[in-house]
């Protein structure tokens, strides 16, 4: 079979030195040295122009009728971001896929994967504002479609990159989240969820990002460290307050202070004292009541006090020991007690909060319901007031029944918590203020930190019920988390139980245009839903499916309504691809392969979103992986000039190169990329390729020659082997453990390197044209080359497909059009291979002593090795055979040797290596060391014989 395709090397500039002509006087007995069109050294422009004939041969097609009607193989594509070039992080990501879909095609299978981008949301915004500056929101329609180019740019951009790597995914027609048919399904999903009862209005605290001006979903977030002002101060309780409380522990026979007394709080945000609703303490303790510094009167938990004293011991005058235990916080129930606000005046009552500590602050707590998702708890249960002052740039605005402070209004926050405390101060209720570094979530976009604020939002409703789903989303989808296979180990598993089930909601709405309409019409009186809400939702989908998410914006906004101005969260576009796959068929994926970080994104919010239509999880199979970081272990910056550049790998040393580097790292944990692991897996390549190359100079030429009658023991020793190296293979491909299967082959192709290809030297390059011997070798070299290069090839798929190409034999156009034989269990060893494998483990066991010996004998001298006698005796032509390049000497000839070192004692064949005593003669045809004269032509006995027949 001939192809299109030459694979002649480019950077072979030089060329093998053609063998030196023999004088016509001296007999010619060539040697079978031939020298395929296949070199060791990986070859970047190879990788090009077999990317160019794949193009232009439609190999991609042509696989896929190779498998037609075979069991199928889908691959779902977790979206990355069209945003920017490919990144190290894309092309690992990508290089994962691609050696997963490689196996199953090996494997027979029929695959689908096609490319995927995600192409709503912020980040695409933000490029538009800064490509076409700030007034480009102004025209919405025209901003949408800027986005939609946007985003298609950078699609591009990342596509070219990433088809260097030689993928086989679909990248011509790629899946985005921008299509419009799969923005008219998600629209739809998204209807069907409302209808549903799950789709809810809140007005509740969300994370928010001043930056983005929009609420965030937990998967946009990232933890960085942060400053607060731990501020403790005092506010004096209501008089009926204080009499009660003393009322209270007169009842119990308990002294309690008369007169006034003060309540001792602290917060760690502020700026919220403004919205302060109340005070919360826990459920059960001792109070007591202390004099602080000032001569102030407080109260505050025991516990709490006690750590102050420690903490801050010039805090308190007094400590007040005598009153401990007259009241505790259980006994405050049903006193009705209230403290002033300490900025407003308001009247704010006192409530047990559960998650109020004495092991933090003061054992009372500050309420800023608006603020926290903890205090707005207590706002749904008791009825705490919600004032939310913070506009959504982050910074105060004056919208409360009590005029604000001029210094307060249009404050950020870091502003505002200084006001707040400076304002305490003046009113002499500032107790202490100290800033300490704490951990704290920001924006994954913006990098800075994010803060709870109360807004009106839409959510789904995880835990709610739904027809034919009792237990709603999250019990559905946890259930479907046990069905779900986890590769390369489990830890994606706990995070995102976790999350199934503690989140109670999940809020969809952002403040954006570009993106999937919530499209809902609000009355601008009563603020109810347009009563039609449905069918115009129906019509917008249609509308949708033809002209995109744009047609919201020509939607007629009907009189006496307003008309929503949120998009969907991303996450919920990407999450529902397995539902808008419509080519897919919408079931399950057999494989997704993303980044550890996807746990609370792109996994979770599939699984959440697969629940409302099936018990079964969205996919079979997840595999994560962690991330490329430099040679300190710091993660790449592009923004630094950390970051590889992968265009320039690529051209230097080859996309092959990298997979490999890849798939020998173990992906549960950070991968280290460095010139060390770069000159590492070019040395790698290089030795797969050099074993690749052997096998074409060696191997039977035609596809279809018929097994020898016999095979040489050795050469069934090394299918064995093979065989055993496939199994093993499979085992560790199927579990995701890519290094391990790497390790599987390497362990072979050592093995056959050493020592299958070393002891077939003489026999694949001397013995005569019809000898069984070679006939065995040759076959043996021909199955060995087809398995191989096929498994290899799911990780190094040029050269795999050059070597195939260099195979004057080659029986299809394409490697890749070949599937793996079903696998026989390997055949258990009999006798003759079990005799083979113990002399090869002797031959290992003599290797120290060879080398050893090589520092006895002179320059150009062979070692030595005299054998003495044995119940079992070798001839010593089997003995050559076994120690090539060695001076062999059979029955005792001590004599022999001027210098010597003793093999191990207590061998079955006592042995020496040293330096012979004599010169021994080196045939000019095989090379080996004998004793006996040569012929007159220079031959050894053995290839005398060959020679004359």
């Amino acid at each position: 079979m001939t192809t299109s395709f030459s694979p002649s090397h480019d950077h072979a500039t030089v060329t093998p030195p053609a063998p030196t002509a023999v004088p016509t006087a001296v007999p010619q007995y060539a040697l079978r040295l031939k020298q395929p069109a296949f070199w060791n050294t990986p070859n970047p422009a190879m990788e090009e122009r077999l990317l160019a004939h794949w193009r232009a041969t439609g190999q991609r097609q042509q696989v896929d009728a190779e498998r037609q009607g075979q069991p199928r193989y889908w691959l779902l594509d977790g979206p990355p971001y069209a945003n920017g070039n490919a990144h190290f992080g894309h092309l690992l990501n990508k290089t994962l896929k691609d050696v997963h879909v490689r196996y199953a095609s090996a494997c027979g299978h029929t695959v689908t994967w096609r490319a995927g981008w995600d192409c709503h949301g912020l980040p695409l915004e933000l490029a538009v504002e800064k490509r076409h500056g700030p007034q480009a929101k102004q025209d919405a329609l025209r901003f949408m479609r800027q986005c939609r180019d946007e985003a298609t740019h950078w699609k591009d951009l990342q596509a070219s990159a990433m088809s260097r790597l030689g993928l086989m995914a679909e990248m011509d027609q790629p899946w985005l989240t921008m299509d419009p048919a799969r923005e008219a399904a998600s629209l739809s999903l998204l209807q069907e969820m409302w209808q549903a009862g799950l789709l809810v209005e809140r007005h509740s605290p969300v994370h928010w990002c001043p930056a983005c001006r929009s609420a965030l979903a937990a998967s946009e977030l990232e933890k960085t460290s942060k400053e607060r002002m731990e501020t403790f101060f005092s506010v004096p309780f209501a008089p009926a307050s204080c009499e009660a409380m003393a009322r209270r522990a007169r009842e119990h026979g308990a002294a309690w202070p008369d007169g006034p007394l003060h309540l001792l709080s602290w917060t760690t945000t502020p700026w919220t004292l403004w919205a302060n609703a109340g005070f919360g303490h826990p459920q059960a303790g001792a109070l007591s009541v202390a004099t602080l510094a000032g001569g102030m009167r407080v109260v505050l938990a025991v516990r709490a006090r006690e750590r102050l004293l420690r903490d801050y011991p010039a805090m308190f005058s007094h400590a007040g020991h005598e009153f401990d235990g007259a009241l505790d916080f259980a006994g405050l129930r049903g006193l009705s007690l209230a403290a002033e606000s300490p900025l407003t005046g308001l009247a704010a009552p006192l409530l047990a909060a559960d998650f109020a500590s004495e092991s933090e602050g003061s054992g009372f707590v500050h309420l800023a319901p608006a603020f926290g998702p903890d205090d707005f708890a207590l706002h749904e249960t008791d009825g705490v007031r919600l004032d939310c002052h913070v506009g959504k740039d982050g910074r105060l605005m004056d919208v409360g029944d009590v005029p604000m402070p001029a210094a307060l209004q249009g404050a950020t926050l870091e502003v505002a918590s200084q006001v707040s405390c400076d304002l305490l101060a003046q009113a002499g209720r500032l107790v202490h203020m100290e800033r300490k570094s704490v951990e704290t979530n920001m924006c994954w976009r913006h990098k800075k930190a994010v803060f709870y604020r109360a807004s009106g939002q839409w959510a789904l409703d995880l835990h709610k019920g739904f027809d034919g789903c009792p237990e709603g989303l999250a019990r559905r989808a946890l259930a479907a988390l046990d069905a779900t296979v986890f590769l390369p180990d489990e830890k994606a598993r706990a995070p995102l139980a976790l999350m199934m089930s503690t989140r109670r909601f999940w809020t969809l709405s952002r403040d954006r245009l570009w993106g999937v309409p919530l499209p809902f019409f609000r009355h601008e009186a009563s603020g109810e839903l347009h009563p039609d809400t449905a069918a115009m939702w129906r019509e917008l989908v249609e509308r949708v499916r033809t002209d995109g998410v744009e047609a919201w914006q020509a939607f007629a906004t009907p009189a006496g309504y307003t008309k929503s101005a949120q998009s969907v969260d991303v996450w919920f576009d990407a999450g529902a691809a397995w539902h808008s796959a419509a080519e897919e068929g919408g079931a399950q994926a057999d494989m997704v392969v993303e980044g550890q970080d996807q746990t609370r994104g792109w996994f979770l919010s599939s699984f959440l979103l697969h629940a409302f239509k099936s018990p079964l999880p969205p996919f079979k199979k997840v595999m994560t992986h962690r991330f490329v970081v430099d040679e300190q272990g710091m993660k790449f910056s592009k923004e630094k000039g950390t970051a590889p550049d992968s265009g320039a790998l690529f051209a230097h040393s080859g996309a092959d190169v990298f997979r490999l580097w890849v798939c020998s790292q173990d992906v549960g944990d950070e991968m280290k990329w460095s010139g060390t692991s770069l000159k590492q897996a070019t040395q790698d390549a290089k030795d797969w390729r050099s074993f690749l190359r052997f096998h074409l100079a060696n191997m039977e030429n035609q596809a279809d020659a018929a097994r020898p009658p016999a095979l040489r023991e050795l050469d069934r020793l090394a299918l064995h082997k093979l065989q055993e190296a496939r199994s093993q293979w499979h085992a560790c491909m199927e579990g995701g453990r890519f290094y391990q299967a790497l390790s599987c082959l390497a362990q072979f192709r050592q093995w056959a390197s050493s020592e299958w290809f070393e002891l077939s030297k003489r026999t694949l390059y001397c013995a005569n044209d019809g000898s069984a011997d070679l006939a065995s070798a040759q076959w043996a070299l021909r199955e060995s080359f087809l398995l191989c290069v096929q498994m290899l090839a799911t990780v190094m798929p040029f050269a795999c497909e050059e070597a195939y190409l260099a195979w004057p034999g080659h029986p299809r156009v394409s490697l890749l059009l070949h599937a793996l034989a079903a696998q026989d269990a390997p055949p258990v060893m009999d006798a003759a291979l079990r005799q083979a494998e113990s002399m090869l483990a002797w031959r290992r066991s003599l290797q120290p002593l060879v080398e050893r010996a090589r520092a006895l004998v002179d320059k150009g001298t062979p070692v030595c090795l005299a054998f003495g006698a044995s119940a079992d005796p070798l001839s010593e032509e089997q003995l050559r055979a076994l120690f090539p390049g060695c001076f062999v000497l059979a029955d005792d000839n001590a004599d022999a040797l001027d210098a010597w070192e003793a093999g191990p004692a207590g061998a079955a064949a006592p042995v020496r290596a040293g330096k012979p005593a004599v010169r021994p003669h080196r045939c000019d045809r095989c090379r080996d060391y004998v004793r006996a004269a040569l012929d007159n032509q220079g031959l050894c006995h053995q290839c005398a014989v060959e020679v004359a027949h």
